[in-house]
């Protein structure tokens, strides 16, 4: 994210907790950390990718990103240390631990280390992981694999001894395609005995993980065989992935979640990400027009509004600022001046209600004018809608608001 607009969106932050009435600021802090967390701090996730030699860490990276970003090695280790990388894709960056992989036939080229962990633990000192992905081959799920969960074991206690922070072990079936049978290998793998083997598969690696790491998990079966030719894509055999991310975007800090949803660009977990959003927004708005002061609240809701339909423009690939706000609601044919963009907008909702077009906005009106402006943000910029159904979907909040009692 450009520093300009991050701190251009810290100043809209800073006004409203300098301006918010003094009886509602308490309850409205809880809101205003959540919209803090998930816009002005957002980060580039940091994933650990653990797993042999050739379980798929490169290709898994290249899946999300859905171009070939990581190199990837067809026969010797190409990880000579535990390093960490920030791959750069149209919409955002991941960082990401490319473990040195467990069980090499051979020591890679440049490793400083005889043993795998020792790289491993060294990388995590500086840079704490998000969570850690443990990636095995489906075909390998039946082989011995007690050494590897015991160094993932070590490496997420060192991560917890150095951060304080014990982050969450996903396991990730890779390779499913090469189960058998073997002539199955484009998804979605509806031949039953395909899915079958995937689901053993899936059991088994859930089971072990659950008795060495004492604790349930999450486990994937996953596909992220892609081929290009001239930089093109002529072979894609992605399947799981979005399940994952989806997985994967509940499961990070909240300051990484909406860049991960913008990197991967799975519609479902930016449409989550979104509703947690518009949710604290709306709560925060309700909170601040429910204090009877005439005119402190309207610019207080609007800097709020202005946040959320930035998040929720950033989500989908666009820049995060204020701007992108302001482009949408020029299109939503809101008058726009050049305080606040969304003040016509809460002065509008008010006389829907109140007669005379009173300057105070209700609780009511400001809580569902917030949230259909955020359900119209999310239909235009993530479900690619025309700014005629955005524009519907604020009328049916507007309707919501005349028809309470």
């Amino acid at each position: 994210m450009d520093q300009i607009d991050r701190e251009r969106l810290k100043e809209v932050l800073e006004f409203i907790r300098s301006h918010a009435p003094r009886p509602v600021l308490s309850s409205l802090e809880a809101e205003l950390a959540v919209i803090e967390q998930y816009i002005v701090n957002a980060r580039a996730p940091r994933i650990a990718l653990v797993g042999r030699r050739g379980s798929g860490k490169s290709s898994l990276v290249n899946a999300i990103f859905g171009a070939p970003l990581a190199e990837t090695g067809a026969v010797l280790s190409t990880t000579a240390a535990g390093t960490w990388y920030q791959y750069e894709g149209p919409n955002g960056s991941l960082e990401v631990l490319d473990t040195r992989g467990l069980g090499e036939g051979e020591r890679p080229a440049g490793a400083t280390e005889e043993d795998a962990v020792a790289e491993n633990l060294k990388a995590v000192r500086d840079r704490c992981p998000d969570a850690i992905l443990f990636l095995v081959k489906a075909v390998d799920v039946d082989a011995w694999i007690q050494n590897d969960l015991e160094q993932v074991a070590a490496l997420r206690g060192a991560i917890s001894r150095r951060h304080g922070f014990e982050p969450p072990v996903i396991g990730v079936l890779t390779q499913v395609d090469q189960l058998a049978p073997a002539d199955v290998a484009e998804p979605p793998y509806d031949d039953p005995e395909k899915r079958a083997n995937i689901r053993l598969a899936l059991e088994k690696l859930a089971e072990r993980m659950e008795r060495l790491l004492d604790r349930p998990v999450r486990v994937f079966a996953t596909s992220a065989y892609m081929r290009y030719r001239d930089g093109v894509r002529v072979v894609d055999r992605r399947w799981g992935i979005d399940e994952l991310v989806s997985y994967l975007v509940e499961t990070l800090p909240g300051e990484a979640q909406l860049t991960m949803g913008r990197v991967a660009g799975v519609k479902a977990a930016q449409t989550k990400i979104a509703g947690a959003l518009i949710q604290s927004t709306a709560s925060a708005a309700a909170a601040v027009a429910a204090t009877p002061i005439p005119l402190a609240d309207m610019p207080i809701l609007t800097g709020m509004q202005v946040l959320m339909v930035t998040g929720i423009a950033y989500l989908a690939g666009r820049r995060l600022s204020r701007e992108a706000a302001l482009e949408f609601i020029g299109a939503l044919g809101v008058n726009v001046g050049a305080g606040f963009a969304l003040r016509e907008l809460a002065r509008g909702l008010s006389k829907w209600l109140l007669p005379g077009g009173g300057s105070l906005v209700s609780a009511g009106v400001a809580y569902w004018g917030t949230y259909g402006l955020g359900q119209a943000a999310v239909a235009y910029y993530i479900e690619n809608q025309p700014i005629e159904a955005a524009r519907k979907l604020l009328e049916q909040s507007r309707d919501r608001i005349v028809k309470k009692p």
